[in-house]
């Protein structure tokens, strides 16, 4: 059936065609913003809170990685403790993205794999914005970011170094990531997306 002859029965449909209507309409402008969603960002994948923690507590556990140092660290009040094996040499990340910017998001990456929440889980909450790829979590009581997932490694974690504890951090480079133009820095950074693989 053309739009013109839709428009020329559209008298004759009844309440019951009218919502299947609708509900096929819907159907399909959702289908359409996943698709763009997904083409513009790549696939979203949403994860519950619990589901999060346990990716978290979980991930490297029983591992040591050879010619890699076991950092450790936490939040200020000292709700949130984890451990992560990464480079005695850190090369840190200063995104001014909006949120970065705000918080002075300073971090380097590492693969989930060499991260271990210690202890917290219940004291962490997250924010989202956007894209809601990046997960920024927090201490709920004293409210400091140690750790977060970037929504350039979404498998892996951004570790804030100001937030380890002292004595394993030998030396650190500090590399500026125009996050306020996220899309071309990504497109132009060289091995920022693969920081999170093994």
């Amino acid at each position: 059936m053309t739009l013109e002859e839709l428009e020329d029965n559209e008298n004759e449909f009844n309440e019951e065609d009218q919502r299947a209507i609708e509900m096929y309409r819907q159907q399909r402008l959702a289908e359409w913003e996943a698709t763009k969603a997904k083409n513009k960002f790549g696939e979203v994948l949403e994860i519950s809170g619990k589901d999060y923690v346990q990716k978290v507590t979980k991930a490297g556990e029983g591992l040591e990685y050879q010619g890699l140092v076991k950092h450790t660290g936490g939040c200020h009040c000292g709700a949130v403790r984890f451990e992560v094996w990464a480079s005695a040499d850190l090369h840190i990340f200063d995104c001014n993205c909006s949120v970065c910017k705000k918080k002075q998001n300073r971090h380097f990456i590492v693969p989930a794999s060499r991260f271990k929440l210690l202890k917290g889980a219940e004291s962490i909450t997250t924010y989202t914005f956007n894209t809601h790829k990046a997960q920024h979590t927090f201490c709920k009581r004293c409210g400091v970011q140690s750790f977060y997932t970037p929504r350039s490694n979404p498998g892996g974690f951004g570790i804030a170094p100001h937030c380890l504890d002292e004595g394993t951090v030998r030396s650190m480079v500090i590399e500026e990531f125009n996050g306020s133009d996220w899309e071309k820095a990504m497109k132009e950074h060289k091995t920022i997306k693969n920081m999170s693989k093994e």
